[in-house]
């Protein structure tokens, strides 16, 4: 326990320190929380905007409000605002909403999960659709998950798709709370986030 107490105060910092790039971070694994259960994530990122020789950095508190449809399907549901560490002013990230459906969860091996969902977001400038492919560790020594997330963004003059990829600690408090610690990189922008999730 003080080992993870040690880690989380380290990943906190770093996350503090070296923050910068995607709005919305995924601040989710391959679990689902079964049927007629409710879950709340609250988390923070942050991301760099870098204008010719002007920098301005964003912190990005974030909501996720999680659905239990059945033991295996989840629907979840995430806004954020971006608020500019230089003055203040607030901006709203969006609002997305996501199916994820848990395909594998072998309880000392690793569960696997796909999903989709779309959206308003700066990220994509407008609407946008993505698709979704979860993969956690669950060995009690390496409690680490992976997303990957291919986004299309709806209004670009192109067909373009966004490679939004994710990785961290899934550190479990209690049956009920969890904290998820991750690196998100998209487009070559590096970024961190911190999040705790509460079930009921």
């Amino acid at each position: 326990m003080r080992r993870r107490l040690v880690l989380v105060i380290a990943l906190v910092a770093l996350v503090a320190t070296l923050s910068t790039g995607c709005l919305f971070n995924i601040f989710q694994t391959a679990r689902t929380i079964g049927a007629g259960n409710l879950a709340f994530t609250f988390g923070t990122g942050a991301f760099r905007l870098q204008v010719g020789d002007s920098t301005t950095y964003y912190a990005t508190p974030q909501a996720r409000l999680t659905l239990g449809l059945a033991d295996a399907v989840d629907l979840g549901l995430q806004t954020g605002a971006m608020i500019s560490l230089a003055d203040g002013s607030p901006g709203w990230l969006g609002a997305i909403g996501a199916l994820k459906f848990r395909l594998f969860d072998e309880p000392d091996a690793f569960a696997l999960a796909l999903g989709f969902g779309g959206g308003y977001s700066v990220e994509y400038v407008g609407w946008g659709v993505f698709g979704e492919v979860f993969f956690d560790s669950n060995l009690r020594v390496l409690p680490i998950y992976f997303v990957y997330q291919p986004g299309i963004p709806l209004v670009a003059d192109s067909f373009t798709v966004f490679h939004h990829l994710a990785g961290g600690l899934k550190l479990q408090l209690s049956d009920h709370a969890r904290i998820l610690l991750q690196a998100d990189y998209r487009t070559a922008i590096l970024s961190f986030g911190l999040a705790f999730e509460v079930g009921f």
